[in-house]
């Protein structure tokens, strides 16, 4: 159940050793991997609204390999970044240096000691991310570093919330571990930016390549599952329109939020209920427009990732150099009016990732399969990312289908 990333791994992996029948309650599939057509300046474009940028590297290895195995191409770039404040502007962007020609207010004594404060700071977190200590919040890592007050207040927390968009008490009670985990594995020295991935074409066509491979697996989309029961040892499924299917397994990919709906008045599954209902969530809304405000005001220091400061709030908005076009991706869950002009507008929900979350995550792993019921989605290994709901999908398969030469492509060798 769910026909995001984990859901249509789990079901590409089983695929081949079990009758599989995959249901996704929305008319598409995918889940936050979400490419969507707009038009804009007489073109049509593809846009990913949700999950858009991986590492070629071991940060994604079981993703990259799932990609391999799909044949689906992909491009890197370089992650350039800037911070700036929508008021008083003063954007500091990384490098500073583009295409030879440096970008002038980020040569300024302040921003330049600013660099340097940054490059400080990624320095340390390889080891802090190594020891994976799961139970230290982003507040209390900032409080503990001992940083200058106009640093973290004025470029390192913005720059930080923006990739959550949530309201900055909420994000201080997040994780360390996770809310660093991004910058961390893809620090490079000096000032370099990062190289990352996208799909040519869209994750869509990631998508629509798991779902022309599958062989046995039967996909409904639109089935919204309205009840969950366990009776003489098989798992009834009812959909909103009173259709029931019985399973001797059943594997939940889908947040556990909707997974806890759904189980938690099992007697026999009170363990696992207790945990997922641990697990606290948050929306965001993602606008593609083609509004310049929500952008540095000088185009010479635009970025792929764009990190905006308004008052205690920071958004993202990340644009596409290659395209050449002035067509944005911005997250506007505080905006007061949409921009302007818009494309689309999405809402995701997240989890909110605390030592709460990572506590349950670990609580849930030696109770996962207990009657024949099976947990995936990133929410169910480390970090929250794309690559975790993949090795979900790799977890499941473990247990269902070991001797999958699929699940076998996506092991690292050795």
């Amino acid at each position: 159940m769910g026909g995001g990333g984990a859901g249509l791994t789990t079901a590409w992996l089983l695929d081949r050793h079990h009758d599989v029948i995959l249901l996704e309650r929305e008319a598409r599939l995918g889940g936050h991997a979400d490419t969507v057509d707009i038009e804009a300046h007489g073109r049509r474009l593809r846009v990913d609204a949700g999950f858009e940028f991986f590492s070629p590297g071991t940060t994604y290895a079981g993703f990259n390999r799932l990609l391999d195995a799909l044949g689906v191409v992909r491009e890197t770039y370089d992650a350039t970044l800037t911070v700036f404040d929508m008021r008083a502007q003063h954007p500091i962007a990384m490098p500073p240096m583009r295409g030879g020609r440096p970008i002038l207010p980020s040569f300024s004594p302040a921003s330049l000691r600013t660099l340097l404060r940054f490059r400080a700071f990624l320095d340390d977190l390889p080891a802090f991310l190594a020891r994976r200590d799961t139970t230290v919040t982003i507040g209390e890592y900032l409080e503990r570093a001992r940083l200058p007050k106009p640093f973290v207040e004025g470029f390192l927390l913005p720059l930080l919330l923006a990739f959550w968009c949530v309201e900055r008490a909420e994000f201080l009670g997040f994780a360390a571990y996770n809310a660093l985990y991004y910058l961390g594995e893809n620090a490079t020295s000096g000032f370099r930016a990062p190289v990352q991935s996208t799909i040519v074409g869209g994750m869509r066509v990631y998508v629509d390549a798991i779902v022309d491979s599958l062989e046995r697996t039967e996909v409904r989309r639109g089935a919204e599952v309205v009840r969950v029961e366990r009776l003489d040892g098989t798992w009834q499924v009812t959909d909103a329109v009173g259709r029931t299917d019985a399973f001797d397994r059943l594997v939940l990919a889908c947040n556990p939020k909707r997974a806890h709906a759904l189980v938690g008045h099992i007697p026999s599954l009170a363990g696992i209920a207790g945990e997922l209902a641990r697990f606290e969530t948050f929306t965001t809304t993602i606008a593609i427009h083609g509004d310049r405000r929500l952008m540095p005001a000088h185009e010479a220091s635009w970025s792929v990732v764009n990190a905006r400061l308004h008052g205690e709030r920071s958004s993202l908005s990340v644009w596409n150099p290659r395209l050449g076009l002035p067509v944005f991706k911005s997250w506007v869950t505080f905006d007061e009016r949409m921009p302007h002009p818009l494309h689309a507008v999405v809402t995701y929900e997240h989890g909110r990732i605390t030592p709460d979350y990572f506590d349950a995550q670990a609580r849930l792993a030696p109770l996962n399969g207990t009657e024949g019921l099976w947990l995936a989605g990133l929410a169910m290994h480390d970090a929250d990312s794309h690559e975790s709901a993949v090795r979900s999908a790799m977890t499941v398969a473990e247990g269902l289908a070991p001797d999958s030469a699929r699940l076998r492509t996506l092991v690292a060798p050795g």
